[in-house]
């Protein structure tokens, strides 16, 4: 549905709530009983209210976030081909592109695509859940996007039984353990995956740049062929940005000194990286990590080895911590 189709649509639901209401007064009137007094028509109070099938189980309807594809799944049990139809589906939010519903297995999915990434924030009584729609620069000081390089049918650099795809999500998923520990809210961390999926280019830095994400991030591992000696970490920045207080350029020598310090690994350099899509389009300070190489057997056994994961994405905590600083300072 489109915005205006929505609003028809809520339009039409009310207009249906208060037909069946007159409905159910004029049959037990004419069945010789009192006039129960009728449910006031409902008034909206949040910008989407759903109305739960009789007897669904609240703590088993999901609310679902994917804020690559701008889209929220609300996963209702009990609700079956006819819900959208028999019950209350109310929303009056300005984000919405459109709402979809399909039905499937005794459970119902309501399909919202907004136009822009927003975070739902959802609560229930007894008969309705209530979603509010809040941008996360209204919820957060500063916004990081981290990527996981490559995913599903992309697997990166290979050696052997190993895939670059595995590696860079083993990292980014440590990582996302220490920003879980700290629990600061005034720090949003987003990912553009955490599983064996693979969102395009586009879609990686697009999520960066739909968040106004101050510092963008991207963990690949590097591979050169016919060089099995040459090791340690590099990363590349977008070395035709404009300069500023504080920048891609910045932001990548602070990952590097970060990340050898924190594996004890050979520092090479940062390099320049404006032909890589995800720099190119990044508005944010962009910093594409190389943590090691895959070709040398030596750092290939470390990379894959959990411990020494933990050990690179403490690096990068620390040096996405120590960049914040700097922004606040700059």
């Amino acid at each position: 549905m489109s915005g205006l189709e929505i609003m028809d649509y809520n339009t039409q639901q009310v207009q249906r709530q208060a037909q069946k209401a007159e409905k159910e007064e004029k049959e037990v009137t004419e069945e010789g009983g009192e006039p129960q007094p009728q449910e006031d028509v409902i008034v909206i109070t949040h910008q989407m209210q759903l109305e739960l099938p009789k007897g669904a189980d609240k703590s088993n309807v999901k609310v679902i976030e994917n804020l690559i594809s701008r889209r929220i799944d609300i996963r209702i049990p009990g609700a079956d081909e006819n819900y959208i139809y028999d019950y209350m589906v109310l929303g009056e939010s300005g984000d919405m592109e459109s709402l979809d519903y399909s039905s499937e297995g005794g459970s119902g999915t309501v399909a919202l695509t907004m136009d822009k990434a927003v975070e739902a924030d959802y609560s229930f009584d007894e008969e309705y859940l209530y979603l509010d729609f809040f941008s996360p620069r209204e919820l957060h000081d500063r916004i990081v996007v981290v990527d996981a390089g490559h995913g599903g049918g992309a697997p990166g650099a290979v050696a052997g039984t190993h895939y670059e795809k595995n590696i860079t999500l083993g990292i980014v998923q440590y990582l996302k353990a220490y920003f879980d520990e700290a629990d600061d809210a005034s720090i949003g961390v987003y990912y553009t995956r955490l599983d064996d999926s693979n969102p395009s280019l586009s879609e990686r830095v697009g999520l960066a740049n739909d968040l106004q994400a101050d510092l963008f991030l991207s963990v690949h591992i590097n591979s050169l062929k016919g060089n099995t000696g040459v090791e340690g970490v590099e990363v590349m920045y977008n070395e035709l940005a404009p300069d500023t207080a504080f920048d891609t350029q910045d932001f990548a020598q602070i990952c590097l000194d970060e990340e050898v310090a924190a594996l004890g690994a050979k520092k090479r350099s940062i390099i320049n990286g404006n032909k890589i899509y995800i720099i190119r389009h990044s508005a944010a300070p962009v910093a594409l990590v190389e943590v090691g190489f895959m070709n040398n057997p030596n750092e290939l056994a470390r990379l894959v080895d959990p411990g020494y994961q933990q050990k690179a994405a403490k690096g990068l905590y620390q040096a996405l911590l120590k960049s914040l600083d700097r922004l606040d300072e700059s």
